[in-house]
């Protein structure tokens, strides 16, 4: 004779995509894979710890193209991209500015999957069988 399988919770489905506001804009976005998250953290340290003399203009040129890299590849839509560009190049945004987007990006899909842990609480509560009550006689 053989046991049933015990019950597993079903895993938690996270939408790909999710929406935050940048500066104003609503702009959906990607989930960053933890390498490139990895990658920023990394690159962010090295560049606020540049020491005159140690890195060469190539060198911070080289990490700035990672760190908007990552950007990119985050960002779901084309024209948020270049929407980005113009910013830059009207120099109303810079990297320091930038790097909250990778933070909202994060928290969004952070409360993304505890609603979703949340909505599946809601939907056991909902499912489990409710103890019948017995009416209390009348006189």
């Amino acid at each position: 004779m053989t046991d049933a399988p015990a019950e597993q919770a079903a895993p938690l489905e996270i939408v790909p995509e999710q929406e935050i506001d940048f500066r104003g804009r609503k702009m959906w976005v990607r989930m960053p894979r933890p390498e490139q998250l990895l990658v920023w953290k990394r690159t962010l340290s090295q560049l606020q710890n540049v020491v005159d003399g140690d890195w060469t203009a190539d060198t911070v040129m080289t990490a700035l193209e990672r760190l908007r890299r990552i950007i990119d590849s985050v960002l779901v839509n084309k024209a948020d991209v270049t929407w980005l560009d113009d910013q830059f190049l009207d120099g109303t945004l810079t990297f320091q500015q930038l790097t909250p987007m990778i933070t909202l990006t994060v928290e969004a899909f952070a409360d993304a999957a505890e609603n979703e842990g949340n909505r599946e609480e809601r939907r056991k509560a909902k499912a489990a069988p409710k103890k019948a009550r017995r009416k209390a006689p009348t006189a």
